[in-house]
């Protein structure tokens, strides 16, 4: 038995294949195969169930999969605690929010490679709720999304809090003079978010602690789109500020006063509970050191 092997044998429960896990652990299935064999053998028992449509853990399997995470999860923080960067390896499999891939995710990126050379990175951009589904069947190690999160099974870092605000094109002629509430923004044509966004439930509770319906015209899942759909003058929208500072400056975007204050959103960087990778604790912490939101 060796460290490769158990931490094979954890990426294979994780993903539920070897062809997945072979493509994780950038290694042949055949590789996979045999690493699995090899630990069956040392240990006379069989680890998953293989007569399913998909692979499952024995009971066997499921009795020693928590003892393999945490000696794989260790012999990770050896590494780091001897300085030994380049002993941290593998593919790192990353969500994340259109929000924060477009600004500053590059730099969380490029500050990882200079700490661990030999990690790989695969990148899945998404909202938040099937980003959060794919965290916990383990096929993202971590993402980087919209809170709140409310399942026990996984573990969340915040990154910061997002400010939003009501804007739409000058287009519409929205009277600036005064403070709009939200029974005065469903005048003009909304465009929202999608359901899956995690800024959905805000803006409806928004509307309805005012007694006024949210009815977007548009529902989109990409709030970039959102942002060309407004700019073009279909529709009043929420938006982040300081994305959008360069289109308000050229008169492209308004900011409309209302109230009240939207509140503003937070961010967190979530893994599974009982991930006790090294790699993945330390790159939550990264990025909360990077994120460009502020802190409450």
């Amino acid at each position: 038995m060796n460290i490769r092997q158990l931490a094979t044998f954890c990426r294979v429960a994780e993903v539920g294949s070897f062809a997945a896990a072979a493509k994780a652990l950038h290694a042949t299935q055949s590789t996979i195969s045999t690493r699995i064999r090899e630990l069956e053998t040392a240990w006379g028992v069989e680890l998953f169930d293989r007569s399913h449509h998909r692979l499952q853990l024995s009971a066997k399997g499921q009795e020693i999969l928590p003892w393999a995470r945490q000696i794989v999860g260790l012999s990770e923080r050896i590494s780091f605690h001897l300085g030994e960067p380049d002993a941290i390896t593998g593919l790192l499999r990353i969500g994340c929010a259109g929000r924060i891939a477009h600004t500053w995710l590059p730099r969380l990126i490029a500050a990882i490679r200079a700490r661990y050379s030999q990690v790989r990175f695969d990148i899945v951009l998404g909202l938040t709720a099937p980003l959060l589904q794919k965290v916990k069947s383990g096929e993202l190690d971590i993402a980087f999304a919209g809170a709140p999160i409310t399942d026990p099974a996984l573990e969340a870092v915040s990154l910061g809090y997002d400010e939003f605000v009501w804007m739409a094109s000058p287009e519409l002629d929205i009277p600036l003079e005064r403070t709009l509430a939200p029974a005065d923004l469903v005048r003009w044509p909304i465009v929202g978010l999608s359901q899956a966004s995690p800024h959905h439930p805000a803006i409806a509770q928004w509307f309805g602690a005012a007694n006024v319906e949210y009815d977007p015209v548009i529902s989109c899942s990409d709030m970039g789109m959102a942002a060309k759909l407004i700019t073009a003058g279909l529709g009043i929208g929420l938006l982040h500020r300081s994305s959008h500072r360069n289109e308000v400056l050229a008169g492209l975007l308004t900011v409309l006063d209302t109230s009240p204050t939207f509140p503003r959103l937070e961010f967190v960087a979530v893994h599974q509970r009982n991930n006790s990778s090294a790699l993945v604790t330390a790159v939550a912490l990264l990025a909360a050191e990077i994120s460009e939101f502020p802190h409450a």
